[in-house]
């Protein structure tokens, strides 16, 4: 049976959503002093934004992407950072995720499928399709793994977003930021951006469907590793914004 896609364009919500993202940015906290910026940075803190034309909300869905602290698969006193991409069901339909047809891709050429066909077992499985009731919520990915007998090791088998990069490809090296210096960027000159595409329906069969996408991009850079260093709260002095929706990720240049 032919498949056929249908344009469903933002509604007035989607600029408000994209705003969420757009409001975080570093301060120094009162008080505190700059360092020397004659020294390099041996890691640093992406802030990023949400490119205009990107599609988070429209009749049918929203789109979030919410920062939790998860435990550690491997390390009992650990817990890990990560990214819940939420789709909300505003309809009174049910909507239907194809993960098959959804993927992420990076300004370096780099692409994922959220469906991997080679995993069969009962244990390693992931879901092809995601039915979402009406008015409800649903991760496109959860949190899963499968632990070894002994503990000691950990098989992934579903794993949510890190806003992770390869550097060389970015032009990043040592000596890219200084301690405490703060770069901006725009949509234009960014040095690195990932996109997501999500495919939905409100038909099993997928007879039709429709495409939401949305552009992350980096927009600051703060050569230090704060505020990654450590868990945050809502109570973060060093960013603004509302904390849950800010997209932020540490990376070191050694």
């Amino acid at each position: 049976m032919a498949q056929k896609m249908v344009f469903v364009g933002p509604d007035q919500k989607n600029q408000e959503v994209i705003d969420r993202y757009n409001r975080c940015h570093y301060r120094v906290p009162l008080g505190q002093q700059l360092m020397s910026l004659s020294r390099k940075a041996k890691d640093f803190t992406a802030i990023f934004g949400v490119k205009t034309n990107s599609l988070m909300s429209n009749d049918d869905i929203e789109i979030n992407f919410l920062k939790k602290w998860v435990d550690s698969p491997i390390y009992n006193d650990k817990e890990d950072r990560v990214y819940f991409v939420e789709i909300k069901n505003k309809t009174s339909d049910t909507i239907y995720i194809d993960r098959s047809r959804c993927f992420r891709t990076d300004s370096d050429g780099s692409k994922y499928c959220y469906y991997d066909s080679t995993k069969c077992s009962d244990t390693l499985s992931t879901q092809r399709m995601i039915a979402i009731p009406p008015h409800t919520k649903r991760n496109l990915t959860d949190y899963r793994w499968v632990k070894s007998k002994r503990g000691d090791y950990a098989e992934i088998v579903e794993y949510p977003e890190e806003f992770l990069w390869n550097l060389d490809a970015a032009g990043m090296y040592e000596g890219y930021v200084y301690y405490d210096e703060v770069k901006t960027f725009s949509e234009v000159n960014s040095p690195f951006s990932r996109s997501f595409l999500i495919a939905y329906s409100k038909q099993a069969d997928f007879a039709t469907y429709s495409l939401a996408s949305i552009h992350f991009y980096i927009r600051e850079i703060i050569g230090w590793h704060y505020p990654e260093s450590i868990k945050e709260t809502t109570k973060n002095v060093r960013l603004t914004g509302d904390y849950k929706y800010s997209i932020t990720s540490w990376m070191s240049l050694y």
